[in-house]
């Protein structure tokens, strides 16, 4: 048997970020899409000439992210790992997936196929984790980040840039104006004359930086200097914070949660987590570190790094040291 809430949830998840919603009907033959019990989280790719198309969700399993990730392929967005330009990223092993399953691999053309200008997203809920239809005791993708490994495939929401396709795909509307979107935004897929933005920028067009909550640590930008100096930042809410150098260098940070209640061994999800971007492009997924014990080291790969932050208000506290790259 389905676990039918789970699949409600899923589709919230879509709906709550997009112009799509998705109603629950009893006649088969009324149905666009219907989800039966399988193996394996499979479909196929976009629309074909069978109605309702057919989602098949794992009986052996439960993931929300799968259930995302399958209805979204069904709406035609393809898997992040079939990008044309996947090779500068990943490395796919052929041999080690299982018979059958290889037309879940199969890198596309950039001839016939769009990324909406986007970057490669390892944290796309549209990418398979490493060892999804491998053989027994193997690994099919392997990932060239070391740093962002952890988090393939294990996205249970759709990211900033997963909605931004499905919006482009389902949700423009060209014949109501909008602003030029600033900083990676796009036209709002409900509100379509302002901006959707990342969550760290406000406005109609993302022009502002958004205001902490009270129960964050309210400096938002810090400057970055040849000497290492360490701030403590309340990171219990909703909050962002910004650490640039107008100079062409990299940044070296230390983090610390210094009064941490998660218990160890816990995973890091996006509900429990804070995001550190350190890509060039901010729209894209970034490391996720949740409160417990660990530290993380880091060097940015350019002269920004982004915290975000969206804990459930309360007093966690979060040590940051960082300075340029000498």
């Amino acid at each position: 048997m389905l676990d039918h809430t789970f699949i409600k949830v899923a589709l919230y998840r879509i709906s709550r970020e997009t112009c799509l919603t998705f109603k629950h009907v009893i006649n088969y033959r009324k149905a666009l899409f219907v989800y039966l019990p399988g193996k394996n989280y499979e479909t196929n790719l976009g629309k074909g000439r069978e109605i309702p198309h057919k989602i098949f969700v794992s009986i052996f399993y439960k993931d929300i992210g799968k259930i995302i990730r399958e209805t979204m392929y069904s709406l035609g967005v393809d898997y992040e790992h079939n990008r044309w330009d996947r090779d500068f990223f990943i490395t796919i092993y052929n041999n080690s997936i299982l018979p059958g399953y290889k037309k879940y691999f199969e890198k596309k053309n950039s001839t016939f196929t769009t990324t909406f200008g986007l970057h490669y997203d390892y944290r796309s809920i549209m990418h398979f984790p490493p060892k999804e239809y491998a053989k027994r005791f193997r690994m099919v993708i392997y990932s060239k980040s070391r740093f962002m490994e952890p988090f393939i495939g294990k996205s249970q929401y759709p990211t900033f840039n997963d909605a931004k396709i499905i919006n482009k795909k389902y949700c423009s509307y060209s014949h109501i104006r909008y602003p030029d979107c600033l900083l990676h935004g796009y036209q709002h897929p409900r509100i379509p004359n302002t901006c959707k933005c990342l969550p760290f920028y406000t406005g109609d067009r993302c022009e502002l930086t958004l205001m902490n909550d009270n129960q964050c640590t309210q400096d938002i930008l810090f400057i970055p200097k040849q000497y290492p100096k360490t701030r403590i930042l309340k990171v219990g809410g909703k909050c962002s914070f910004v650490f640039e150098t107008q100079l062409q260098k990299k940044i070296k940070l230390k983090f610390e949660f210094i009064n941490m209640r998660q218990k160890r061994g816990m995973k890091c999800t996006e509900e429990n987590s804070i995001e550190i971007k350190t890509s060039r492009d901010l729209s894209v997924g970034g490391y996720l570190f949740c409160p417990n014990s660990n530290k993380l080291n880091l060097l940015s790969s350019h002269r920004i790094v982004t915290i975000v932050s969206s804990l459930p208000p309360s007093d966690v506290q979060l040590s940051v040291t960082y300075m340029l790259e000498n």
